[in-house]
């Protein structure tokens, strides 16, 4: 018989949510630790992308994102992002999201609201994280500058 007269379904009822609720705030550790990286890589890749350090970029990139593109390919593209928009002078997030994968781990989708030198755009990166370090696999950039330039 369960203490103070409460039932056994609500006790268990308690013990569940009590479980949830520790799942909840020991993940969000490793989700906090996991954005933070991934807004770290996009720090890094803001300030690669200004300094012309495509090499870098990709390089440090996740083996699917150099499986998806060549480097000639990937250089192509970047060097007309630079040529219409020219540097980050400003980016905002606006939106995340973060999943977990199974056989793929840990990946953190990042939005940004970005002031180029020559016009504004939105971006989207998608990082796996391992053992607290970004690796991009997906960037995508929208802005009618590219398309209008």
């Amino acid at each position: 018989m369960a203490p103070l007269g409460i039932t056994r379904s609500r006790l268990g009822l308690a013990t569940l949510l009590l479980a949830i609720a520790g799942a909840v705030i020991f993940s969000s550790c490793g989700y906090s630790d996991d954005t933070a990286a991934a807004e770290a890589g996009v720090a890094t890749f803001h300030s690669q992308l200004n300094s012309a350090q495509l090499h870098a970029i990709y390089e440090g990139a996740d083996d699917a994102f150099r499986k998806a593109t060549t480097e000639p390919d990937f250089d192509a593209f970047m060097n007309a992002v630079r040529r219409k928009l020219g540097d980050v002078q400003q980016s905002q997030i606006t939106n995340y999201r973060v999943g977990y994968f199974t056989g793929q781990g840990t990946v953190v989708t990042l939005v940004y609201q970005t002031q180029f030198a020559g016009g504004s755009g939105t971006e989207e990166f998608a990082w796996h994280i391992e053992d607290k370090r970004a690796y991009l696999v997906r960037y995508n950039v929208n802005s009618n500058a590219l398309v209008l330039k």
